[in-house]
């Protein structure tokens, strides 16, 4: 049955370039398990993603794993010498310049091969060291750790009604976001736990004093104020993060969805957005914890106190390190985006650029879109690429005045008859589709593999579901 479902990937590719797409994860046993996808566009100009192996390998290393890939590519039928691009995650071991995987796979072939780092690891490594750069947001997390814990205490879990806290991973973002809303939407029932068990003598003092300074913390207008925000922040990258996901997802689509996110974050650094965050965090109404009675300075007493500032500066001062905070978080996270999707200055994203209905003025432009080219040694014809150009035009036009908006994709499924005449702009259209943008299908292969048996062989894995 392997064989058959492997023949059937090898023949959907057919003579097609295609991406590799390779991802590595150890099992219980020691060995490294090596799931290796192919993308390629079919013969009905549908994207496709196929898992073509899934392969094992005592030694994890860079040269180990690169004679993997050609084996196992050569052995299942597929010609190496189609293989237009890689995607890996960003570890040395497969993106190193000199030594990782995508480096050796070049040398061994003799030619370019373009190196994609996963998207989605980006903007996992965007977020995680946007945190990492504020203390505040980094203490915020900590004290939502400790609240899934305290919560988690069986004498504690009976008592609360509302929703399950998460529990944070530092490989998964996401649940941060997850945390985050779960605290904002359960607020009110978080700290009424929290007053509740502090008030009640009977638990141990363990808990007592653990409620006691959870509540303490969260009180904390300071801390409601960094839900609302990271809550915003994470929400904006959640979708680009979902969407880039997806099988189809190309390169050009996914650094469109990037420099989208982008927009909109760069869009929240105004004075209103913060407000009105600041006004979501102030108008808490929760038992805070008694401060200490305030006196008046005896040397004070002869005189009438009409106004006491004190206060009122501790306030602005708050307000002020808030909006500091805000600030610097956004440029963070900005700063992050534009450092680690370089990609989009690159000659490959220029010349995938000009497969964007959207930039009228370079749109099907030859000569940007030869840099792509020469990857393929194919010959592009200007004069067809001008015909192109002006039929597809016309047909933007007519999507615009109807109110929609066509990508590549849609082009080239609804008009591949007539581009069918132009071949070079055919070809050239199927590999700006080609290129990959994200691991996320190696991943998913992981998740359908449970281990059944050991054997002195090593692990026997089956599949839950078909891949």
């Amino acid at each position: 049955m392997s064989s058959l479902v492997t023949e059937e990937i090898v023949r959907e590719v057919a003579d097609s370039w295609y991406t590799i797409k390779v991802d590595g994860t150890r099992d219980p046993t020691g060995m490294e398990n090596i799931s290796i996808i192919v993308r390629f566009v079919k013969d009905n100009y549908q994207v496709t993603e196929r898992l073509l192996s899934m392969t094992t390998t005592e030694k994890g290393d860079a040269q180990t794993l690169t004679n993997t890939i050609i084996t196992e590519l050569e052995k299942n039928g597929l010609s190496t010498s189609k293989i237009l691009s890689q995607v890996y995650d960003g570890a040395s071991l497969m993106s190193g310049k000199n030594g990782g995987v995508q480096k050796i796979l070049q040398d061994k072939l003799g030619r370019l091969i373009p190196y994609v780092h996963c998207f989605n690891h980006q903007l996992h490594l965007v977020v995680v060291h946007a945190i990492s750069t504020e203390p505040a947001v980094e203490d915020f997390f900590n004290v939502c750790n400790l609240l899934y814990k305290f919560i988690k205490k069986p004498t504690v879990a009976i008592l609360y009604r509302g929703q399950q806290l998460k529990r944070l991973l530092e490989q998964r973002w996401t649940g941060h976001l997850q945390t985050v809303k779960t605290i904002l939407n359960s607020f009110q029932d978080i700290t009424k736990l929290l007053a509740e068990i502090n008030g009640i003598r009977r638990y141990e003092m363990e808990v007592h004093m653990e409620a006691a300074g959870l509540i303490r913390e969260v009180s904390e207008t300071s801390f409601k104020f960094i839900a609302h925000m990271v809550y915003k922040i994470l929400q904006l990258l959640d979708a680009p993060n979902k969407l880039m996901q997806s099988e189809d997802m190309d390169l050009l689509s996914a650094v469109k969805l990037v420099t989208c996110a982008s927009e909109c974050l760069t869009k929240l650094r105004s004075e209103s957005d913060f407000l009105e965050l600041w006004e979501n965090a102030d108008d808490t109404e929760m038992p805070r914890p008694p401060k200490r009675k305030r006196t008046i300075n005896k040397g004070l007493q002869e005189y009438l106190l009409e106004e006491s500032i004190g206060q009122a500066q501790g306030d602005l001062g708050n307000q002020e390190e808030l909006r500091r905070l805000y600030y610097s978080t956004l440029d963070a996270v900005l700063a992050e985006i534009s450092e680690r999707f370089g990609e989009r200055n690159s000659k490959l994203i220029e010349a995938l650029s000009a497969f964007d209905p959207q930039y009228d003025s370079t749109f099907l432009d030859a000569q940007l879109i030869q840099d792509m080219m020469n990857l393929t040694n194919s010959e592009v014809i200007h004069s067809e690429f001008v015909v192109a150009r002006q039929f597809l035009r016309k047909v933007l036009a007519r999507s615009i005045s109807s109110g929609e908006k066509l990508t590549l994709k849609q082009i080239l499924q609804e008009h591949h008859t007539t581009l069918e005449a132009m071949p070079s702009v055919l070809a050239a259209m199927k590999c700006a589709l080609t290129f990959g943008a994200s691991t996320a299908t190696c991943e998913n292969s992981f998740s359908t593999l449970k281990i059944c048996s050991r054997t002195n062989e090593g692990a026997c894995y089956i599949s839950e579901r078909p891949i």
